[in-house]
């Protein structure tokens, strides 16, 4: 007897000893905070969700929406905030701003969550200011600057920033001084006050070096090699450019390396260096050709996976539904030898009943089928329109942050060369130069506008087209008209997404390619068919040829059909013009 107990608390100590404790929430969202998104994920699913309190349950599904984030699964994240919000009154006020936060974020850049930012923002400021924090205070005044940055308001923007800056200088809030004084310099620049640029950056450059962060001082003198080269101080931005150089060899930061590889091109450029700007021109398109590839090949992966797991669960039903049909079977065969042992009437009668319920199973098999298609049809649609909306977005900062970032040292290295003494033949062809070049800059930024903007208003994608229409009209370039009748109800959020972006394709082709001033988007509903009408008066080309090589209409075609639509091209280079008719059936 005493051997068992002694055995028995032997064996107690031992699983004590081998059990770990579970990791707490605190504690994974700083496992978050510094990158270790896995560890993170292998912590929280020890626990069980359904054994949790309220309280607790809320924290979990922060931290699940947090990793599905950083898994880039923003509308899967989301959710999970949402899921949050509905605990709000257990949980606790750090966790409902974090979710605040993050769902913010997602709202920012999904076009489809945009309306219900300013509603978070408010939320967390509230918070902010009953917890009197002051970091939650700068955020909250972060969010009403990007607003006005990204609307082109640079008053209000360094109104937002210097609030933020006396906020941060009173608590000696050292991290978001470096972010804040970044930014004061950034506007100035885009206001053309390049001595309080100057000023700013250099002020920025000297807290960077004092956090022996090699990432931020990195960026700084990035940043100021490209400020010295718009000025013409093109020896004092080769020093810096070098320095950036070397500063990000060792960084995992990829993309800074790449953007660093093409401004010293360009700095190499302006200081006469051809031969060595040459080689970095190469080595910038080089490192870029690697990124693009390896993150095609990580989205090819990504969905080779999902490929393969639906395959596995579509052979897991046809097993069941299979297994389901042998067990009918073996009870219809014991069910007809009992009944053949009755009368014949009786037989018969059973077996015409027995006869319905098959027809009426396989009935509801295959409506059961069709159902679990359409959802995958559905699904891979909603994944292919938020790859669309995400791939617009950074096309979008790519033409605002690079290419408008170059177009504006170019224009202002031509302004302060007007400036100079020249004869009359040098300064015509300057001011020619001079006004294409506002020309193309003014392009660049209606598209990136266009691209970046939220695709879908709150009064629907015919109102969205007219928005389009208009800037577009505001260009000068091309006068759009959009003409709708007919239209009853709404479509579902993806349909109308869809058809957009179909729209929205078909007159980015007439800009780029058609040589048109007018073009007009027809658009008539009818009982069960929507009408699409695009036409343009361009110089017309060969359809047949468009649609092997390139231009779009072979990709927007293939879309048609997938909405059970017809799609035809009516043009030819003789008479010019184009017609583009598209029927949709409304199902």
């Amino acid at each position: 007897m005493r051997f068992s107990l002694f055995l028995l608390t032997l064996l107690w100590s031992c699983t004590s000893l081998f059990s770990q404790e579970l990791v707490s929430f605190n504690d994974m969202l700083t496992m978050l905070d510094k990158g270790e998104t896995v560890k993170a994920r292998k912590a929280l699913d020890e626990y069980d969700l359904s054994s949790l309190s309220k309280k607790d349950r809320a924290s979990y599904l922060l931290n699940d929406g947090i990793i599905k984030f950083r898994e880039n699964k923003s509308v899967e994240a989301y959710k999970a905030f949402l899921e949050v919000k509905e605990l709000k009154q257990f949980a606790r006020t750090m966790v409902i701003y974090n979710a605040n936060d993050y769902m913010i974020r997602i709202a920012n850049t999904v076009s489809e969550y945009s309306t219900a930012a300013p509603s978070l923002i408010e939320e967390n400021c509230n918070i902010a200011d009953k917890l009197d924090n002051p970091k939650f205070k700068i955020d909250c005044i972060n969010n009403s600057f990007y607003k006005e940055l990204v609307g082109e308001d640079y008053e209000l923007s360094l109104k937002y920033n210097y609030q933020m800056q006396r906020i941060a200088e009173k608590n000696n809030l050292e991290d978001e001084l470096l972010s804040i004084e970044n930014n004061i310099g950034t506007i100035h620049y885009f206001q053309g006050r390049y001595d309080s640029t100057i000023y700013y950056f250099e002020r920025n450059l000297k807290r960077a070096r004092k956090t022996l962060d090699t990432l931020y001082i990195a960026q700084r003198i990035n940043n100021m090699a490209m400020l010295k080269s718009a000025l013409e101080n093109h020896t004092a931005a080769l020093e810096n450019i070098n320095e950036a150089e070397i500063m990000a060899q060792d960084l995992s930061d990829y993309q800074l390396r790449i953007l660093i590889l093409r401004n010293k091109a360009d700095i190499l450029t302006n200081n006469e260096m051809y031969k060595e700007a040459t080689d970095y021109y190469f080595r910038h398109l080089a490192a870029n050709d690697t990124l693009s590839a390896s993150q095609n090949t990580s989205q090819l992966n990504e969905l080779q996976t999902k490929y393969e797991t639906a395959e596995k669960e579509l052979l897991n039903a046809e097993l069941e539904a299979e297994n389901s049909k042998s067990e009918s079977r073996i009870y219809m065969l014991l069910f007809l030898l009992t009944m053949a042992l009755g009368t014949a009437g009786y037989f018969l009668l059973n077996f015409y009943k027995t006869k319905k319920i098959m027809v009426a199973r396989k009935l509801a098999q295959e409506q059961k089928e069709l159902k679990l298609m359409r959802d995958q049809e559905l699904a891979s649609i909603d994944a292919m329109i938020a790859g669309q909306e995400k791939e617009r977005l950074k096309i979008a900062s790519d033409l605002h942050d690079d290419l408008g970032s170059s177009l504006t040292a170019i224009r202002v290295s031509i302004e302060n060369v007007k400036e100079r003494t020249l004869d009359n033949d040098s300064r015509s062809i300057l001011e020619n130069a001079h006004h294409i070049l506002n020309d193309t800059y003014l392009k660049v930024r209606t598209l990136s506008h266009t691209q970046n903007s939220r695709v879908l208003s709150e009064d629907g994608w015919i109102s969205s087209l007219k928005d389009l229409a208009h800037k577009i009209n505001k260009s000068g370039d091309l006068d759009v008209e959009v003409i709708h009748s007919g239209l009853k109800g709404s479509l579902s959020n993806s349909t109308e997404l869809y058809l957009f972006r179909i729209i929205q394709e078909l007159i980015n082709n007439i800009m780029k390619h058609a040589h048109a001033t007018e073009a007009s988007i027809n658009i008539t509903g009818y009982d069960n068919i929507l009408d699409i009408m695009v036409e343009d008066n361009g110089k017309g080309f060969d359809p047949n040829k468009v649609l092997k090589i390139g231009m779009g209409l072979d990709n927007i075609k293939k879309r048609v059909n997938d909405m059970n639509g017809t799609f035809t091209v009516d043009s030819n280079i003789e008479k010019g013009g184009c017609t583009i008719s598209i029927e949709i059936p409304l199902v």
